[in-house]
């Protein structure tokens, strides 16, 4: 007993030390409440934005550790977590260390998403040996990284994921043996690194080691070794891996048996497609090695129930897809195969994947019908993509129940049929794109059931007959395709207000412009090109005033060039070719400017559209729960990155091109040519600065060719043949740098051409018929003297009387013969009559054809016998 009572004596000693040491915990220690107050200070001094910094007030009767974005031990009082992150600053600033030299204690440390570009002085964060969080992700840190953070021998996850480090992957991480989570990912890093550095890291379950550069290299075989870790997740993407070694999936992997979320994306690895790695890892729920080299088939024997991601697309595999791969992957919600060859028809057990919302098997060489269960059992899918194979029959399988369906992507099949009522039931559609089949039949009302659509790509198919009235009720659509078909009209009352981008060329319409499209005043494409539209361009064309691309070539479009188009100040292409204009280009054409769009703002249309496809997030559970770093989800990100580009087809530079994206954004260009237009050239085309293609041929334009094309910096084709240009080429032209395309044949030019600069690479063939041009690659130049303007006047008329004068010649004479042979034909006297003159008239040259020899002989013959 009395033992007893001594031992609790002691225990009773030492709580009362403990207490009377232990700080009083109902505030915070003042030297880490003055760091705090320094911190915020910093901020504000920066312009960071202090509202999530309100409750850090300067008093010393404050607890600190009752304020936003900081916590405590509860033992010991003092600071064990901050979290800092999402700050924004007005200008550039940098990471002070020496702030955080106060907190002594300090475990967990976030200061992302704040951009900072670097480091003003490591020296606080490098002492700080207790801390084992630091998260300094979705900053600008550039360069390398202090390599005296390897003094922090305690730290568990160190996240750099999205910066702009460049340079080696930093030597210290071989001695921070203790990490559980280390991520470079998206980062400029390059140079070389062997994994087997990382052998002894037995801690390690989360390494993302990818380079947005593409200069990092990655080697796993170089030795023989075994890791002592066991990964839960490994994004190797864009590392080159194994490249000194044939390019081989890392053998390393073969000892991984708690693998969930694997990226070995970008790499060009070769080998049979590693089936092994979803066989060894039961729990695997990403796995994607997309953009790789990899061949064979999906090889399962069992179902691997936890997989949820699935990526193999941009390989080589090929080959049969398994009967029962919908029953083998039954969880899968994002299936990805596009870009192989694969070839048969798509199983019907992919309606057994009843959780997909994504699912692409584009490019590649599927045939048959769309499976009757993939319409009816996959009710999830948000997006579904089966480009570019050969797939057949009806376009919109009729038990179609796609009702969460915001993307479908058909084109480029041999689907055929007609469109039929059942594209109402998808109501849920923003985009679908079903170009580039054999549809038949005319655009079902119902398709006005899809409120939500924004996209519509139906080009180059057979439909016909009108646009109709259900794209009345489409108030979200911005770009209309239904170009390279057989539509002729628009359903009266149609209204498009929310279009931006409008495709109609090569079909059937007729008749003037819809006047329903001056309500449109959000277009910035109008595409009419190749069709039968007539009539003069409208006057209310001025209200589309946000319109940067206007194609009409190819039509009967007759009268003048409307000044009112110069009110759209926005143009950056302008295509008026091959119609009947006629008289003179305005003046005003110079207040068109003809600026660049700039890509960003024809890629915003793109992101717009695909908005909807990516809405649905993969909520996957946490793969690394003991971090208060979560792990980032790139994939929800990443999923959907094919583009949907608005293109144009313009001519230029002798050829018609398409252009798209950003160099959409980057192009001008001002097409008249084949009309009728008259008169001088304007010299004010030669202030449209950023033009790059200019063609005026095929008309009547009469003077010389402006001195202020000289303007035209940028210009790179410019086309003026065919007309009736006087005087003498502009030596200035050969300040043109970029000229590569310049005709100016068939005119009345004279003189010497310029030759220094882009000339210099021209010859004759740019030149032809002006007869009076001469130089080096012409006619030599002696007594080339230049026509005068009577003579070049009297020289036109007078070859232009001779091509009348020849032609009606030759009418005369066509009616007047076939005019005979139908009378003769009709009245049997007059055709006898006609023969007997003709009798006579042979009759009588024959008479006189022996007369005429008769007295030859009788005046020769005898003389000539005289002469023996």
């Amino acid at each position: 007993m009395e033992w007893v009572s001594i031992k609790y004596s002691v225990i009773l000693f030492w709580l009362i030390l403990l207490a009377v040491q232990m700080p009083d915990c109902s505030g915070c220690l003042e030297k880490e409440r003055l760091g705090l107050i320094q911190i915020k200070a910093y901020f504000s001094l920066n312009g960071a934005d202090e509202a999530a910094l309100d409750s850090w007030v300067d008093d010393k009767a404050a607890n600190c550790c009752a304020w936003e974005l900081v916590k405590c031990n509860t033992l010991t009082g003092h600071i064990a977590e901050l979290s800092l992150n999402g700050f924004s600053a007005d200008g550039d600033w940098f990471l002070n260390g020496s702030l955080f030299l106060p907190f002594d204690e300090l475990r967990s440390l976030d200061l992302s998403d704040n951009s900072f570009e670097g480091f003003v002085e490591e020296k606080g964060l490098c002492e700080m040996k207790n801390l084992e969080e630091l998260d300094l992700s979705s900053n600008e840190f550039n360069g390398d990284l202090p390599e005296c953070l390897g003094n922090l021998s305690n730290l568990r996850i160190l996240d750099l994921t999205h910066n702009m480090l460049s340079g080696h992957l930093p030597s210290f991480i071989v001695n921070l043996t203790s990490l559980e989570y280390l991520s470079f990912l998206e980062n400029d890093i390059q140079g070389s690194f062997s994994l087997r550095t990382l052998a002894n890291h037995s801690k390690l379950e989360v390494l993302h080691f990818p380079s947005r550069s593409n200069q990092l290299q990655v080697e796993t075989e170089n030795h023989q070794w075994l890791p002592t870790f066991q990964l839960k997740s490994l994004i190797l993407r864009r590392c080159n891996l194994n490249m000194n070694s044939g390019r081989t999936i890392p053998s390393f992997l073969m000892f991984q048996n708690n693998l969930k979320y694997v990226d070995l994306s970008h790499n060009n690895m070769v080998g049979t497609f590693p089936s092994w790695l979803m066989h060894n890892n039961s729990g695997l729920e990403v796995l994607t090695l997309k953009n790789n080299l990899f061949t064979g088939n999906i090889n399962l024997s069992s179902p691997i129930l936890e997989m949820r991601f699935l990526d193999i697309s941009s390989n080589k595999m090929s080959g049969l897809l398994a009967k029962d791969i919908g029953l083998l992957l039954p969880s899968v919600t994002v299936l990805s195969l596009y870009m192989n060859s694969f070839e048969g028809n798509i199983p019907s057990s992919i309606g057994e994947m009843k959780q997909i919302w994504s699912l692409d098997l584009s490019h590649n060489h599927f045939r048959g019908k769309i499976p009757e269960q993939l319409a009816t059992n996959c009710t999830s899918l948000s997006y579904l993509r089966l480009s570019n194979n050969f797939l057949q029959g009806p376009i919109i399988p009729k038990s179609v129940r796609w009702t969460e369906l915001a993307s479908l992507y058909l084109n480029n099949n041999n689907f055929s049929g007609k469109l039929e009522e059942e594209l109402g039931n998808i109501t849920s559609l923003s985009i679908i794109d079903i170009s580039n089949n054999s549809i038949a039949g005319q655009i079902p009302n119902a398709i006005g059931s899809c409120s939500s659509l924004k996209l519509i790509l139906m080009t180059e198919n057979q439909l016909e007959g009108q646009v109709p009235n259900g794209l009345l009720d489409l108030k979200r659509l911005e770009i209309l395709d239904l170009s390279r078909n057989k539509l002729s009209s628009f359903a009266p009352d149609l209204n498009l207000t929310s279009l931006r981008f409008l495709y109609l060329q090569k079909n059937a319409f007729s008749g003037s412009i819809p006047s329903m499209l001056s309500k449109s005043s959000k277009l910035e494409v109008l595409d009419l090109t190749d069709n039968k539209f007539s009539g003069s361009i409208p006057l209310w064309i001025r209200n589309l005033s946000t319109l940067r691309v206007l194609l009409l070539g190819k039509n009967n479009f007759n009268g003048h060039i409307p000044i009112e188009l110069c009110q759209i100040k926005s143009f950056s292409i302008l295509d008026l070719s091959h119609n009947k204009l006629e008289g003179s280009v305005p003046s005003c054409i110079a207040n068109m400017s003809f600026q660049f769009a700039g890509y960003a703002d024809y890629d915003q249309s793109f992101k717009e559209s695909t908005a909807i496809a990516i809405a649905g997030e993969i909520n996957f559970s946490d793969i690394y729960s003991k971090a208060s770093v979560q792990l980032n989800d790139e994939f929800t990100m990443n999923i959907f990155n094919e583009e949907v580009q608005v293109e144009v087809e313009f001519r230029t530079k002798s050829n018609y091109y398409t252009y798209g994206g950003k160099i959409l954004g980057y192009m001008t260009g001002l097409d008249l040519s084949s009309n009728q237009l008259s008169g001088t050239i304007p010299p004010q085309i030669g202030y449209l600065y950023r033009i790059r293609a200019l063609n005026l041929s095929h008309n009547f334009f009469i003077g010389s060719m402006p001195n202020t094309f000289s303007n035209l910096s940028l210009i790179e084709s410019l086309d003026l043949s065919y007309n009736n240009l006087t005087g003498e080429i502009p030596h200035e032209l050969s300040q043109l740098h970029f000229l590569a395309i310049f005709n100016v044949s068939y005119n009345n030019l004279f003189g010497i051409p310029p030759s220094s600069g882009q000339f210099a690479n021209f010859d004759e063939n740019n030149y032809r018929g002006n007869p009076h041009l001469c130089g080096p690659l012409l006619r030599s130049c002696e007594d080339n003297t230049p026509p005068s303007p009577v003579s070049q006047l009297k020289s036109k008329e007078s070859a232009i009387d001779m091509v009348a004068f020849l032609w009606t010649f030759v009418g005369a004479y066509v009616t007047f013969f076939l005019g005979l042979v139908l009378v003769l034909c009709i009245n049997v006297q007059w055709r006898l009559a006609w023969f007997r003159l003709l009798d006579r008239i042979v009759l009588f040259i024959d008479i006189q054809c022996h007369l005429a020899w008769f007295r030859f002989v009788d005046r020769f013959v005898p003389s000539c016998f005289l002469q023996y």
